[in-house]
């Protein structure tokens, strides 16, 4: 400013000397000189930021928590649950539709066989065979465990009946003592009547269900032999066809 001012008190001495001063000096002053530009960065202006509550304190400013301190709720809450719940929807598609497509994949490369159709191939008739047995294997498993069964049933009543029938010779036994020592009542005597038959019944029906055990265990055995005669028969035929095989091989290989 002081330099501005001494050259302006000069240019005014120098325009007093000649014919136009306050021209010269009012153009002086009327010009601008060109500032120099400044090379340093505006510095930036500094966010304040809030400074944390002291240790011990809660946000409010106390040292006890008030309702104030509580979390808030904020925002449209069904805007937020509706777009969390467009997303998750959006990975359990995609999820089912990257499964679905894996296994279809794995089917269609045949990676993953799941053996649900019926196999393209014939089957020979070694194989057919095998089935066959494997089939009869079966039925007669369950065969045999009926038959098993049936015994079991059948055995359990007969001692039933058997334990019935000694018992009941027992109480026979001791009411014919008593006829012979003492003489029965006529309630004693139709009880000892309905023992007679009730024995001579189950002595009937015995030896009626042994005869059938009998009947039974031929029936099974002529079974048996007839199985054991039939695989003999299959076994024969089997070697026979297998005779005729190699000398067919043998021809055509002479």
């Amino acid at each position: 400013m002081s330099r501005m001012l001494t050259a302006a008190s000069m240019r005014l001495f120098r325009g007093l000397s000649s014919k136009q001063p306050f021209l010269n000096t009012s153009r002086y002053l009327t010009t601008k000189k060109p500032t120099a530009k400044s090379t340093t960065a505006p510095k930036c202006q500094k966010d304040e930021k809030e400074k944390p509550p002291p240790p011990g304190t809660f946000p409010s400013g106390g040292t006890h928590a008030v309702f104030s301190d509580l979390p808030k709720p904020e925002g449209d809450f069904m805007k937020e649950w509706s777009a969390k719940n467009s997303k998750y929807n959006m990975i359990l598609i995609s999820g089912i539709v990257a499964l679905v497509g894996s296994i279809a994949l794995g089917i269609s490369s045949g990676v993953m066989e799941l053996y649900c159709f019926v196999p393209e191939y014939p089957y020979t008739k070694e194989e057919l065979e095998e089935f066959e047995k494997e089939e009869v294997r079966k039925q007669e498993e369950i065969d045999a465990r009926e038959e098993r069964h049936k015994d079991l049933v059948e055995a359990k009543e007969l001692t039933i009946r058997r334990r019935k029938a000694r018992d009941a010779m027992k109480q026979e036994v001791a009411f014919m003592q008593k006829d012979i020592d003492e003489g029965l009542s006529d309630g004693e005597l139709a009880q000892l009547q309905d023992l007679v038959q009730k024995r001579e019944e189950f002595e009937k029906w015995e030896a009626e269900e042994e005869k059938r055990l009998k009947e039974q265990a031929k029936e099974r055995e002529k079974l048996k032999k007839e199985k054991e005669k039939a695989e003999k028969e299959k076994q024969k035929e089997k070697e026979k066809e297998k005779k005729e095989k190699e000398k067919e091989a043998k021809k055509k290989a002479n």
